[in-house]
């Protein structure tokens, strides 16, 4: 129950980035400076916990990796909302219980059972309708493919750290994350030289530290917390509720608009996450195959 709250306040706290992201991308800021200001200032929290690189290198280098992974994923969902609709945008990246499934499978040695496939083919059924509002942009295919970057990077993320080689305290994790991600977020920041770095005014301050705090520092905690009391399958499952908060306050508060077909593809996400569990004597035991990776 404790994973699962923890959880259902994380996908409340992520679902809020992608309106303050396109906020922000609005105001004239690069995707690379939004996603720098994102994880710059929680990495500042658990600045401390960064000693973990003595302590454990093995596992925080690999977290390390996943961090830098991850930023790309973010920096192609930031790009994306300059090439697609915002709600396409948003359900291209609610599709990452699709490729958890397959980056469990593949990785992980996670059984295929019978609700997780349903819940796959749920996935596609969803990809498949939102090529009906897609079909009236002239979108090449490669910029349909940068998308799902992030879905993946994501997907990987939950993955591992609902089964890492090794334990972590939540803010040696998270720091070891962090710094993944701005080893490569700091670089592109630097070479494309952005024309607005600093904020330019109180509010876009406030849009930054609420980007940085509710919709990144505290949601990465509760996760990263979460996701080890309630194992991958519940993570992923309680983490597609994420679409339902992103898409309302994108409508609320940005006044976007949803179509039937793009509404529709939103519920079967919803509906493949609430039938993907299985209950825990059903499920097939995990073969980490990273496990030679340790110590």
């Amino acid at each position: 129950m404790k994973g699962t709250m923890m959880l259902t306040g994380a996908a409340m706290g992520f679902g809020l980035s992608p309106m303050l992201a396109q906020i922000l991308l609005q105001q004239g800021m690069s995707p690379e400076v939004v996603a720098l200001y994102r994880f710059a200032i929680p990495a500042l929290l658990v600045l401390p916990c960064v000693r973990v690189f003595k302590v454990q290198p093995a596992e925080s280098m690999r977290t390390f990796a996943l961090g830098a992974f991850a930023a790309l994923g973010m920096l192609a969902f930031l790009y994306s909302f300059t090439w697609l609709p915002a709600t396409t945008v948003i359900l291209t990246y609610y599709t990452y219980p699709l490729f958890a499934l397959a980056i469990g499978w593949a990785l992980f040695g996670h059984g295929l059972t019978r609700n997780r496939l349903i819940s796959a083919a749920l996935i596609l059924l969803a990809v498949l309708t939102m090529q009906g509002p897609l079909s009236q942009h002239q979108i090449p295919l490669g910029v349909l493919c940068i998308g799902f970057v992030a879905p993946a990077s994501y997907a990987l993320l939950i993955n591992y750290l609902s089964n890492p080689v090794q334990h972590l305290k939540t803010g040696e994790r998270m720091s070891a994350c962090l710094v993944g991600h701005l080893a490569v977020l700091i670089p592109l920041t630097y070479w494309q030289a952005p024309a607005i770095v600093l904020p330019q005014s109180e509010d876009q301050l406030w849009l930054i530290l609420a980007i940085a705090l509710l919709a990144s520092a505290f949601p990465q905690y509760l996760f990263a917390r979460g996701a080890v009391l309630a194992g991958m399958e519940r993570t992923t499952m309680i983490s597609t509720s994420e679409i339902v908060f992103a898409l309302l306050f994108s409508v609320l508060l940005l006044n976007s608009e949803i179509s039937r077909l793009e509404m529709i593809a939103s519920t079967l996400i919803l509906i493949s996450g609430l039938i993907r569990l299985e209950p825990r004597n059903e499920e097939l035991p995990s073969n980490h195959k990273f496990s030679h990776l340790g110590t």
